[in-house]
């Protein structure tokens, strides 16, 4: 086969790649970004939608007032209808894990209910990633 034959199907062949590249990001974009907003609930005047962000703040909060807890971090997921939200921790050492997960899903549950209005609450996962030595600040 000649070269510059060779050359053209090479050349097709990367244009074709590229393309095919750009198109599937173009999809991504816009149909697989988890949207920055969703309906929390109907009022007279409409739909109310809050922020993934706001979402993610009140449970940062409530992982904060559980001594326990050292660090979390949220990740919050709309499907359909349902928020999920996903809230990884590290605890501390001597930290009751069956306790607090507990404890923690409920207050998730109630705060965003009363105080966002979100209506549909999907799964609240908590995943424990990892053990702090650090004594819990009230004892130090």
């Amino acid at each position: 086969m000649p070269d510059w034959l060779e050359t053209l199907i090479q050349s097709w062949f990367l244009l074709g790649g590229g393309t095919a590249l750009i198109i599937a990001l173009a999809l991504w974009y816009l149909f697989g970004r988890q949207p920055k907003t969703f309906k929390a609930f109907d009022s007279e005047g409409g739909e109310v939608h809050v922020t993934r962000r706001a979402v993610r703040e009140l449970v940062k909060r409530c992982c904060e007032g559980i001594p326990d807890i050292g660090a979390a971090r949220t990740r919050v997921d709309i499907r359909g209808q349902h928020a999920h939200v996903t809230v990884e921790l590290r605890v501390r050492k001597n930290a009751n894990l069956k306790n607090i997960t507990g404890y923690l899903r409920e207050q998730i549950g109630a705060v965003l209910t009363e105080n966002l209005g979100i209506e549909e609450i999907g799964e609240i996962r908590i995943i424990v990633v990892g053990v702090l030595d650090e004594p819990d600040p009230d004892e130090a």
